[in-house]
């Protein structure tokens, strides 16, 4: 189970690093702050630019695979619900986000939502408790 203190804790310990270059592709270096089988938090700062911080989410569909059957079985109705009472969680909290002042992104073709959000200079918990995925 992740915390929002957790996660502000982690954010400055990744931002307090010098940036490096040969970490960086085109200039622009990516840490993971937080990674789940559907949703990946990650810090990204600029080399031309070190003070710009980005918080960049993007939430995606882990594998699945259920054949639907006739008759199907109650275990394999129970998954696929599951399975998509997930995927509406995740989707709601991308809606979260945007309250939260994130603009959304939709990367239909590669199956990804996004979210992102510039970091004012000190982010309250508050913040960091609205990145707190879905369990």
């Amino acid at each position: 189970m992740y915390h929002a203190s957790d996660l502000l804790q982690r954010y400055h310990s990744l931002i307090s690093n010098p940036i490096i270059s040969d970490k960086c592709v085109s200039g622009e270096c990516v840490s993971n702050l937080l990674e789940t089988p559907w949703v990946k938090i990650m810090i990204v700062r600029y080399q031309m630019a070190p003070k710009i911080c980005m918080i960049e989410i993007e939430v995606s569909l882990p594998y699945c695979s259920i054949e639907p059957t006739y008759p199907a079985t109650e275990a394999e109705q129970e998954e696929a619900r599951n399975f998509i009472d997930n995927n509406l969680a995740h989707l709601k909290y991308l809606l979260r986000l945007q309250k939260a002042g994130f603009s959304l992104g939709i990367l239909s073709a590669e199956g990804i939502w996004s979210a992102i959000l510039k970091v004012k200079k000190n982010p309250d918990l508050e913040l960091f408790d609205s990145l707190l995925p879905p369990y």
